[in-house]
């Protein structure tokens, strides 16, 4: 039964990206933000949890600018499915004309973390249209590996994983993320972290993040340290331009051990997030913020508690 339904799932999801890819971008994207204006008012249990973020990051900010936040954060979950039922189309003369890199903070600081002949890890977060970063910077020439977290419909996540694999990028699983991404640094490639979710307390550190302590992952600072390569935080954010996203490089962080590693891993892993929340606070409404990053807490308290 399970079988059939994800069958089903899939052929709708399918179907739907398919008359994304059909109609025309301006109107394709509307239509997504009528849906997420739609999800947003059902979705009551994502909502208070997104509105509990809200509160926690920005204490300062009223109740109406956080509900405003929410709701943009939504439609750019719509606009990221836009730009997924296009990602077959998304060549070279593509990225150039929509997707660029910044100014001062874009190719020139992965290529200076590319000379050092070690690899490159990028750090990056669910922000904005996340999906389409390693394609648009393998459409630059630039191709990567990436740790994704396999969908639980297997029709689904072999569709995205197809997706996600075009020009010279490859999928790494999250359960043999830490061994492939070693030998892939090893052999001089570039490997991708998201490191903005939630885990549990034995798989990483707490440290400093929109004002709370979060529980995140361990391994990318433990990989630096064990290969020397140097890490790269990167993101991608819409310009002002409908359509148009714009990519941005921070420079490479060089990670160098102390001789104490379980201090160079706090260190490091806190010195990551700062990143990661700078890219938050100046595009509040790109984030993901219906995730229960702050559910882990070295206390047992949970904030999404009722």
């Amino acid at each position: 039964m399970k079988r059939g339904l994800d069958w089903l799932v899939y052929i709708l999801v399918r179907g739907f990206f398919l008359l994304l890819a059909i109609l025309p971008r301006w109107l394709a994207r509307r239509f997504c933000w009528l849906l997420a204006d739609l999800i947003c008012l059902l979705d009551g249990k994502h909502r208070r949890i997104g509105l509990i973020n809200l509160a926690l990051a920005f204490p300062g900010r009223d109740d109406q600018w956080r509900k405003q936040v929410l709701r943009d954060s939504f439609r750019q979950q719509g606009d990221q499915a836009v730009e997924l039922s296009r990602l077959t189309g998304l060549n070279s003369d593509e990225a150039k004309r929509r997707i660029l890199y910044e100014p001062g903070r874009g190719v020139e600081n992965y290529l200076e973390a590319r000379e050092q002949g070690r690899g490159v890890i990028f750090v990056t977060a669910h922000i904005s249209a996340w999906e389409i970063l390693p394609a648009a910077h393998a459409a630059h020439g630039y191709p990567l590996s990436f740790v994704v977290r396999p969908l639980d419909n297997p029709f689904l996540d072999r569709w995205l994983e197809r997706l996600r694999s075009r020009r010279g990028n490859r999928a790494i699983g999250k359960a043999v993320a830490v061994r492939r991404a070693f030998r892939t640094l090893k052999k001089g490639g570039d490997v991708g972290f998201l490191i903005d979710q939630n885990i549990q307390a034995k798989e990483g550190v707490f440290v400093p993040f929109l004002g709370q302590l979060a529980c995140t992952t361990s391994s990318v600072a433990a990989l630096a340290l064990k290969t020397g390569a140097p890490v790269v935080p990167g993101f991608i954010y819409p310009s002002s331009k409908s359509g148009r996203y714009t990519i941005r490089f921070y420079p490479p962080i060089r990670v160098t051990p102390s001789g104490d590693e379980m201090q160079d891993i706090v260190r490091y892993t806190a010195e990551f997030n700062t990143y990661v929340e700078a890219m938050i606070r100046e595009f509040p409404h790109c984030w993901l913020w219906g995730h229960r990053r702050f559910a882990t807490q070295p206390d047992g308290s949970n904030p999404y508690a009722q």
